[in-house]
């Protein structure tokens, strides 16, 4: 029963949250008419344009490509319907995803955390993020060649959690421009609740989901064997 209602609250959240990442995907993803070539006039560039041509570019560019094939990917990959009707290549796309994740996102996500515009708070949390998403889906991986696939399917939830704080940080922003928030503390703040809360509302859930299991396991266990 709880793995049942576990999958359903999958189901829900996938169906909740799915059209809503496209969309601000999609959004962002039109913004890059900004970036080719670089237009320090728009909101995300401007004042870089001091050290723009040096490494971060190199980290800026592959950053943007790698972001939302791990999020496109992530959708595909943690489909249970996906996996069952194609498990070659939920493995295909799961070793480039592990990659991609590894090799681009969060080795240029690290690089520009260094040169986040809203202060040092904001830097080391997008710090963080990156270094979580890289462990999250290293464990990942390392859970699936062990063939420990509920650990696997976990770690993988984490991942793309992570991933999607992106997505959550704008939705944040631009709630922020709704009412008008003036204040210094908000920008860096959004940065750490972009990840912070889907993680830890996952981890709760998690949590909740698997004491409910341990408290049936007893009464299941007492009747006898058929």
């Amino acid at each position: 029963m709880v793995k049942d209602r576990s999958t359903t609250l999958r189901r829900v959240l996938a169906v909740a949250a799915g059209p809503l990442i496209v969309k601000v995907t999609v959004e962002v993803m039109l913004g890059y008419v900004n970036y080719f070539p670089p237009n320090f006039d728009s909101d995300f560039l401007r004042g870089r344009e001091g050290y723009f041509f040096g490494a971060y570019r190199r980290a800026f560019y592959p950053h943007i490509a790698s972001g939302p094939v791990a999020l496109g990917f992530g959708m595909v990959l943690l489909s249970e319907t996906f996996r069952r009707r194609f498990p070659k290549w939920h493995r295909i796309l799961g070793r480039l995803q592990t990659a991609n994740v590894l090799c681009v996102v969060t080795p240029s996500g690290l690089w520009m955390a260094y040169h986040t515009s809203t202060g040092t708070t904001a830097a080391i949390g997008f710090a963080i993020l990156a270094i979580l998403t890289g462990t999250c889906i290293a464990l990942g991986w390392r859970a699936a060649v062990k063939r420990q696939f509920a650990i696997h399917r976990r770690w993988m939830w984490r991942c793309f959690l992570l991933l999607c704080s992106a997505v959550v940080l704008r939705i944040i922003v631009g709630f922020g421009n709704v009412i008008e928030v003036q204040a210094l503390w908000f920008d860096p703040a959004a940065s750490w609740a972009s990840w912070i809360l889907p993680l830890t509302t996952f981890e709760l859930i998690g949590l909740k989901l698997r004491r409910k299991s341990r408290s049936l396991a007893p009464s299941v266990s007492a009747y006898p064997a058929a």
